[in-house]
């Protein structure tokens, strides 16, 4: 790393001693310098790529992912993808409200999916009922995420805050609303979910910085909060986020639920060596996860990753053994750097 500017920009440069690229020698990294830049508003960058002040840009904001598809038109190459991450609300369910069950119910059946998926997706978006699209070996088609039911909402809550007077205000439950920002993206999602949750909670917004944000979510320090993960092609990858074990003073399990039952399924599934009685077991752990009422699935996020037409080798990347991932200029936002180079 060269510099950094929080928020701003990341610079850094060749490592001589790049230890692996199976097809380059060692060391051999192509590009000098990669500069990073942080646009809140994906749309901001979105339109520097467009004029020409980007090389690449990577976003899984459906706003910008609109602008950036129309520069294929100029030779940009543009790669999108929906398989290798999702994007969900989750509930931290080591403290109250959502320490009881009934409040996480509640949330869920007031959760405006089909609001979300209106005004966030914009029809681009596919909806998602657990970690695994349909594409997944791993799928289970009886898990549907349930959602735009507010009627069952209402005995839940009022149930709830009969029990629990000191967490509810005027008949409705009271609860925090956590996400990073400044961001646009963000701030519209805050106001979609907060106009369903509203009739029966008391949502109070919580905007913190990115690097914040993430501090308070593994040490515990949230009611709700969206999100994005999951999604690797082998689940065992993902198993770490939901195990017992993960729970702790920082927690990589963010909801902090734990579930012997869950955890049997996950660390069985590891050590099995029938491929399908691995695949029913991770089919098991998303009918466990939704029954939990931690998780409310939104879609399966899609990241775009645009390219300056002269720059290559953004896909080169392979493992050790010679096998490949996804193309890394999506997935997450990653890209393959070490494999980069421009066409004169």
């Amino acid at each position: 790393m060269d510099s950094r500017e929080q928020d701003l920009m990341t610079r850094v440069v060749k490592n001589p001693n790049w230890w692996y690229n199976d097809h380059l020698a060692a060391g051999e990294v192509l590009l000098d310098a990669i500069e990073f830049y942080v646009y809140t508003d994906s749309e901001l960058g979105a339109g520097a790529m467009e004029a020409g002040d980007l090389d690449g840009v990577s976003t899984s904001s459906i706003d910008a992912a609109m602008i950036l598809r129309e520069l294929a038109d100029d030779g940009y190459q543009v790669v999108e993808q929906d398989l290798g991450e999702e994007t969900f609300a989750m509930m931290n369910t080591s403290k109250a409200p959502f320490d009881d069950i009934r409040a996480r119910k509640a949330l869920t059946y007031a959760t405006a999916k089909a609001d979300y998926l209106e005004f966030i997706g914009q029809g681009e978006l596919r909806s998602a009922d657990s970690w695994f699209p349909p594409e997944s070996i791993f799928h289970n088609p009886d898990v549907k995420q349930e959602a735009d039911m507010p009627e069952m909402a209402a005995p839940l809550v009022a149930e709830y805050c009969g029990d629990n007077p000191d967490n509810c205000t005027d008949g409705k439950i009271n609860m925090e609303f956590q996400y990073s920002g400044p961001s646009v993206i963000q701030d519209r999602i805050f106001d979609v979910l907060s106009a369903g949750y509203e009739p029966y909670f008391n949502v109070t917004k919580d905007m913190l910085l990115q690097d914040d944000h993430i501090t308070q979510t593994a040490i515990g320090m949230y009611d709700f909060l969206t999100w994005r993960q999951m999604g690797a092609r082998n689940p065992d990858g993902d198993g770490v986020w939901i195990v017992c074990d993960a729970i702790g003073v920082l927690s990589l399990n963010w909801p902090r639920f734990c579930d012997p039952a869950r955890d049997e399924l996950v660390y069985g599934a590891r050590g099995n060596t029938d491929r399908d009685e691995v695949v029913q077991a991770w089919k098991d752990v998303a009918a466990n996860v939704q029954e939990s009422y931690t998780y409310v699935m939104l879609t399966h996020t899609l990241w775009n990753a645009t390219y300056d037409p002269k720059l290559r080798g953004m896909c080169d990347f392979k493992f050790p053994d010679g096998t490949e991932p996804y193309c890394r200029g999506t997935g997450g936002g990653y890209g393959s750097y070490s494999t980069m180079w421009f066409e004169e």
